[in-house]
Order: structure tokens, then C-alpha cells, then sequence
């Protein structure tokens, strides 16, 4: 793991427009269809995509991206390379022909402009736009080759969600700003880099999730009748713009995913703020938040004492309005997902701490389009179904025993899935 409070050059924020779409929307999640989505999205290309991501670990991916090429699609990769594993995967796929370059962050040897370049963007010929909260691990894009799950074959992750667009004009923004991040990366003098340690990457092992997920969400695809209004909601700049006033908008409901919520960091206040502000005007205010699991038995008096806070600030009880994940059913939530009114969706890779929101590079898209909202609502509805009201403790063990791993029924589960950024 690299250390993410390095010392960053000044990036200067881009303008963000808002685009009217009346073109194609395919909305989907892991662990059900991002991988079924992914690959349908990634085998019709036929002349480039354009990826930028936090993570790109899962070998199953990098042969995809392989094969590609092979057909002679050109792909350019920017990554946060934040391990071994993903240097491994970088090299190769640089080696044959990928145009692979490191983000502009922290983990970066040359130039830093980002604690971390944490956004999982793909462009795909110009014309498709996939951003969504997972990243290209085993867990966020489970190997479920049919959309919507098999039963019988089903591979366990994480919750995540994401949209795919159709739309040249959007697909050129992000293009735009991937472009102009590789830029910042491949520009400048090298910085001297001592002094920047490592730290050992924690190899986490978890149990297999027992249940299946309550029920399996294909992908949906969305064809609207009139344009649809869509706000890119990019970190650093205007994610904060943008979202208090997407949570005070709402008058009936608002439905979110978070891996977690740090409820005393300054951005995240005002956010939660939003939300109290959103309650006081609408006292029949529908707040439900399902947030991750804990890793570590260690953080759950930190996470007790984030519950006191979202109590006693903000009127969020356990139960009532927060829950965890299913822990029997999900690795983790590794979402990031806002849904106000059932009738607009948020989603994006930003996590609610301040370095996400406010420092990091991440991406995002706010959609006014209400039937597309009801599909992640109804995703949801059954995590909220089955979600804890307590809080998940961990198990007291810190390590299994390669004996009780060789026996089966365990999931690696990468740092890029749990850490805070």
C-alpha cells in the first residue's frame, strides 16, 4: 500500500456541462451482471478503449483486455498502481501493446496531483460510457459470465453498481479528462522519490459468504422517450457543488450505499447536513443508508462512536435508518450509490470521506431519468431487506491458516476493495 498524503502538485479544476441524453442506458450491478455487462461492452469494440481505474487485479479482466488487442482494438490503461499484483498485470498488458500509464497520484514516480486516482471509468469507441463504483478485482467484477447470475454457479462478491451510456458527447468529456489526467502524469520533470515507503499490502482472507444474495439482478437496458438530463460529478471538481444540493432536493426519499460514511470529516458533514436540512423540510423523509462490513475487530469502537455521531448530529439510528450488509450474503458493499425520490441516481466512485469528495480524482454521474433510478432502488429494496442491524463484528482471528484455506470456501479479498481513500 502506498501512503496517500504526499505532496501534490496544484491541479486546476475543469469546468463540468450537463448533457442531455436520449440515447441508450444499460444499468447493472455486481455481483449479478458487471462482469456479463463488461464483457458484452468490451467484445463489441472495434477500434479503442480508453480505461481509467483504482484497481486492475483479477486475471480474468487482463485476458479479456488481452484478447482484445489481439484483435486489434487499441486500448490505453491508466492505473493507480498500489501493488505487486497490479504492477504485474500492468507490465503485461503494457508488453503487448496496451499504452499503459501510471495515474497522477500519490502512487505515481513522476507526478502527483491526486492522494489517489480512485475512478473507474471506460470508454469504449468513442460512443459507450461505463462509470460505476467497482473496480477490476475479483470481487467487484465477479466471474458471473451469465447476466444476472446462475444459481448453480454462482461466484459471491461485493455489492457495486454501475451505467453504461451511449452517447458520443459524453463519451468525448471523459475522454477529455482521462486524457488531459494521462497528461498531468506523462508532463514534468521526474520528482525526486525518496522517502516514499511502501507499506506491505495486508492479505486479507474472508469466509465465503454462505447465502446467495436475496434475489439476482440482471442488467436493464433503457431506451428513453424523451432526453434524459445528466451532470458528470467529478473529484475535485464539483462533486461537492453538486451533491448537497442533489440530497436537499429531496422530498420523499433518499436511498444510499456506502462502503462507509466518516461523519465527522468536514465535506462529509455538510453532506450529512444536506440530508438533516432535506428531513427538516419533509418530516415524512424516507433516510435509509446501507453502508460496508469491518475488516478489522479494531474498528469497531471507531465505527461505534460513528454511529453516536450520526445519532446524536444528524437523527440517523441504527436499524431505523442504517443497516449494514448482509455479511452472509456479500464479501462487502463497496458501493457508493444515492438514489433521492426514486426518481435520480448517483452513481460514482467517490466514498463519503473528504479525500474522496474533495482531493481525489473520482467520477461520477448524477441521471434524472426515473425508471432508471427504480432499477437500483429495487437492488436496494432487497439489500435493505436482508441488511444487518447490528454491526458486523469481525472475526477475532487475525490470520486463517493456509491448512483451513486449502480446505476451501475463502475469498482473498484486496486492500483496493476495504481501504480508506
Amino acid at each position: 500500500m502506498v501512503p496517500r498524503n504526499c505532496t501534490l502538485k496544484t491541479y486546476k479544476n475543469t469546468t463540468v456541462p450537463e448533457f442531455k441524453i436520449s440515447s441508450a442506458f444499460v444499468a447493472y450491478a455486481s455481483p449479478d451482471s458487471t462482469y456479463a455487462v463488461t464483457r458484452r461492452m468490451v467484445d463489441s469494440a472495434k477500434k479503442e478503449i480508453l480505461i481509467g481505474i483504482y484497481d486492475f487485479s483479477a486475471d480474468y479482466m487482463k485476458d479479456l483486455v488481452l484478447n482484445t488487442m489481439k484483435r486489434g482494438v487499441t486500448v490505453s490503461l491508466m492505473l493507480d498502481i498500489d501493488s505487486d499484483a497490479e504492477q504485474k498485470v500492468f507490465d503485461e498488458l503494457k508488453k503487448f501493446g496496451c499504452k499503459a500509464v501510471p495515474a497522477p497520484s500519490c502512487a505515481a514516480k513522476k507526478n502527483r496531483y491526486f492522494p489517489s486516482s480512485h475512478e473507474k471509468v471506460i470508454v469504449i469507441d468513442g460512443t459507450w460510457t461505463l462509470v460505476q463504483s467497482g473496480n477490476y478485482s475479483d470481487n467487484s467484477i465477479p466471474f458471473n459470465e451469465k447476466d444476472g447470475g446462475d444459481p448453480q454457479h454462482f461466484v459471491k462478491g461485493n455489492r457495486d453498481m454501475g451505467v453504461a451510456i451511449e452517447s458520443k458527447r459524453l463519451a468525448g468529456f471523459f475522454t477529455k479528462i482521462l486524457r488531459a489526467d494521462i497528461t498531468l502524469e506523462l508532463g514534468g520533470d521526474t520528482e525526486a522519490l525518496a522517502g516514499r515507503p511502501a507499506r506491505p499490502e495486508p492479505d486479507l482472507v474472508e469466509a465465503v459468504p454462505k447465502l446467495l444474495p436475496a434475489d439476482l439482478f440482471p442488467s436493464q437496458k433503457f431506451n428513453p422517450a424523451a432526453p434524459i438530463r445528466v451532470r458528470p460529478v467529478l473529484s475535485p471538481d464539483n462533486y461537492m457543488d453538486v451533491v448537497p444540493d442533489f440530497l436537499r432536493s429531496a422530498k420523499k426519499s433518499i436511498y444510499i450505499e456506502q462502503q462507509y460514511i466518516r461523519s465527522t470529516q468536514t465535506e462529509i458533514v455538510v453532506l450529512l447536513e444536506a440530508i438533516k436540512g432535506a428531513r427538516q423540510q419533509n418530516s415524512k423523509l424516507d433516510v435509509r443508508i446501507i453502508l460496508g462490513k469491518l475488516f478489522s475487530v479494531k474498528d469497531v469502537a471507531k465505527e461505534r462512536k460513528n454511529l453516536d455521531t450520526l445519532r446524536a448530529q444528524f437523527g440517523l439510528r441504527l436499524g431505523d435508518h442504517i443497516r449494514y450488509i448482509d455479511v452472509n450474503r456479500f464479501v462487502h458493499c463497496h458501493n457508493k450509490l444515492v438514489i433521492v425520490d426514486e426518481t435520480a441516481v448517483l452513481v460514482s466512485s467517490q466514498n463519503w470521506s473528504s479525500s474522496a469528495v474533495s482531493k481525489n480524482r473520482e467520477a461520477g454521474l448524477v441521471i434524472d431519468y426515473p425508471q432508471l433510478a427504480k432499477y437500483y432502488a429495487g437492488i436496494f429494496e432487497s439489500d435493505w431487506k436482508t441488511g444487518l442491524r447490528k454491526i458486523p463484528i469481525p472475526g477475532k482471528k487475525t490470520t486463517i491458516t493456509p491448512e483451513a484455506v486449502a480446505r476451501g470456501n475463502f475469498v482473498e479479498v484486496r486492500a483496493a476493495d476495504y481501504q480508506e481513500v
